[in-house]
């Protein structure tokens, strides 16, 4: 398994948000003040949300155990949540 970096993880977190929803963009990932998660902030149609991801969830993804259906879950409803919110 590759060490987990910042890069990596963003670039992890962008391939899975544009297969959820092409018109959603991640706009910054930082790490929460425990350190044991990231904070996901995304965009779509000019509105912001965000998320925490544990880190878990992304090690046990780019291990390959598995992890990947519980990763897109998380994010997806964040991105759900966005569309919903600021449906018009």
């Amino acid at each position: 398994m590759p060490r987990l970096t910042m890069r990596l993880v963003e670039e992890t977190l962008q391939e899975e948000v544009h297969k959820l929803d092409k018109r959603v963009q991640l706009m910054a990932v930082n790490q929460t003040k425990k350190k044991d998660a990231y904070r996901v902030t995304l965009l779509k149609d000019g509105r912001t949300g965000s998320a925490d991801i544990k880190k878990d969830l992304i090690r046990g993804y780019l291990a390959g155990e598995g992890k990947g259906k519980e990763l897109r879950r998380a994010l997806g409803k964040a991105v759900s949540h966005l569309s919903i919110r600021y449906r018009k």
